[in-house]
């Protein structure tokens, strides 16, 4: 009888413990990492290895405020981990940083297809560096949005959020964080702003928000060759046409630019469901890295695109085209010293050959240094001068293309295609300065007395008549804003006294447009 007891007991006992673990203990579920393909090493020592050699290259950047997002490429390590490590090398800035508790993660499903996004039920991700908790309580709550459900199957076999794990664990080391990945199918315009508002409860102070994405996937394996020559430039060109977008936070013109040029980005969701989750605050975009596959051995038959962008928290309120009041302090984005020589010596060696045999060199990527700063679109001038006097100058104040390109086509246009001037020939170029603008976006003021000699240029328009002056032109002339204003005005073919509020009563009135401008040159 005791033994029978004794049974019951032990069988009692084992029943309360697997009541335990069905009720308020559940089993913890890990979703394992990927040990198929080559997208970074197996094993926690060589993977530690290969992510302190990517993060003791990369270098801190300035931002202009806290990390609140950050867009950054899947491919395997040996390919895109250069570009992900100069990026999270960012968030190892405490200042910048902040108190990071929770991640969301966003990437895009490249073998299933499906309506919306998915999120997940395990309790944990992992990687050969370890676990990573997952921030079950708000996947659930994702879950019941619309268009987004519960898929384990679907997260489980994805690479695009989990390569994005071990820069995580390196660059949060120090910080207990939990991450809530979100894989993105197919989704309509109208569609993104519904999905961002459904992330944008579960972001707050302490939330870093990740998009997983690379650029263009070019080639006959891709199925997209929409240009056959000049591989490398017209890369570039469609690469940092979306680029200039995103760090625009314009969701509307970039949902354009796929629809127009097809571009093969795998990642264009989650990218931009992250563009209108911080296209209504106050939000800096900062491009960090750009590169291709095709720049290692420059081959660009078959090439895969990378870059990385931090979004950051910016002071005040985000600046309005109706009535933009420019800060003392606000200036153009810096270019390095060493940046400035490359523009100058991409311009003075177009124009010897130029002006020798008639031909534009190609492929300047390989023959010079060619940083993510200028392979941004921004507006540039040339302007060259012949023993001090004015030669030839002509530009654009609204970026067309990545800005070492626009340098290189500015220049021959100074030499030969001013109006004003008879054409540069050979034998004059060692008599001429060079001297470069390059523009900062342009910002729209109904006050012309917000105007700053000497640091605004300014556009005039009015009807059909339009006028530019660069910023320097009122410093060399030595004119007050009445003459500056003036002169601008019949440079348009306007009376003079066209700026004037007495003489904008009607339904043409006079537009101000303003830019700053970084001016370097030989001299």
């Amino acid at each position: 009888m005791a033994a029978k007891n004794k049974t019951w007991i032990v069988f009692l006992c084992a029943l309360a413990m697997l009541c335990v673990l069905n009720g308020t203990e559940e089993l913890k579920t890990t979703r394992t990492y990927l040990a198929t393909g080559n997208w970074y090493p197996p094993n926690a020592a060589d993977l530690t290895s290969l992510l302190d050699q990517y993060f003791n290259r990369a270098q801190a950047k300035e931002l202009p405020g806290k990390i609140v997002g950050l867009i950054g490429p899947h491919a395997g390590f040996s390919y895109s981990g250069q570009c992900m490590a100069n990026a999270y090398k960012q968030l190892q800035n405490p200042s910048l940083a902040g108190n990071i508790e929770r991640v969301i993660l966003m990437g895009v499903s490249h073998s299933a297809g499906f309506y919306g996004a998915v999120v997940s039920s395990f309790d944990f991700d992992s990687t050969p560096l370890g676990s990573i908790p997952m921030d079950t309580g708000i996947a659930k709550e994702l879950a019941r949005e619309k268009f987004i459900r519960v898929d384990n199957r679907i997260i489980q076999y994805e690479h695009s959020i989990e390569n994005h794990l071990p820069f995580l664990q390196r660059a949060l080391k120090d910080k207990t964080f939990k991450v809530v990945p979100i894989l993105f199918g197919a989704l309509d315009k109208k569609d993104f702003k519904t999905m961002a508002d459904a992330i944008k409860k579960y972001v707050d102070d302490k939330t870093l928000v990740i998009a997983s994405t690379d650029l263009t996937h070019y080639g006959a394996n891709f199925d997209y060759t929409p240009f056959k020559t000049d591989l490398e430039a017209n890369l570039t060109k469609l690469d940092m046409g979306i680029i200039n977008l995103i760090t625009r936070l314009d969701f509307d013109d970039y949902y354009e630019y796929r629809r127009k040029t097809g571009i093969t980005m795998c990642g264009f969701v989650p990218v931009g469901v992250l563009v209108e989750l911080f296209a209504d605050k106050a939000h800096k975009a900062t491009l960090i890295d750009y590169y291709k596959s095709g720049d290692r051995n420059k081959d660009y038959t078959l090439s895969v695109s990378y870059a990385s962008i931090i979004i950051s928290e910016t002071k005040g309120e985000k600046k309005n085209m109706t009535d933009t009041a420019i800060k003392e302090d606000e200036s153009p984005a810096k270019l390095t010293k060493q940046e400035q020589n490359v523009l100058l010596r991409i311009a003075r060696d177009t124009l010897d050959q130029y002006l020798e045999n008639g031909a534009l060199a190609k492929d300047l990527e390989k023959k010079y240094e060619i940083s993510a700063n200028l392979k941004v679109s921004a507006g540039v001038f040339v302007t060259l001068r012949e023993k001090g006097d004015l030669r030839g100058c002509i530009g654009s104040i609204v970026g067309a293309e990545p800005l070492y390109l626009g340098v290189q086509a500015n220049a021959v246009k100074s030499a030969v295609r001013d109006p004003r001037f008879l054409p540069v020939k050979k034998p004059e170029l060692e008599d001429i300065d060079i001297e470069i603008s390059v523009m900062t976006p342009l910002q729209r003021i109904e006050d012309y007395k917000k105007i700053r000699l000497g640091t605004d240029g300014v556009i005039i328009k009015k009807g059909y008549y339009q006028a530019v002056y660069l910023p320097q032109v009122a410093t060399e002339t030595g004119w007050n804003l009445g003459q500056f204003l003036g002169s601008l005005c019949q440079k348009a073919g306007l009376p003079s006294n066209s700026y004037l509020p007495s003489q904008n009563k009607g339904d043409e009135k006079m537009e101000f447009l303003i830019f700053q401008a970084q001016v370097f040159g030989e001299k």
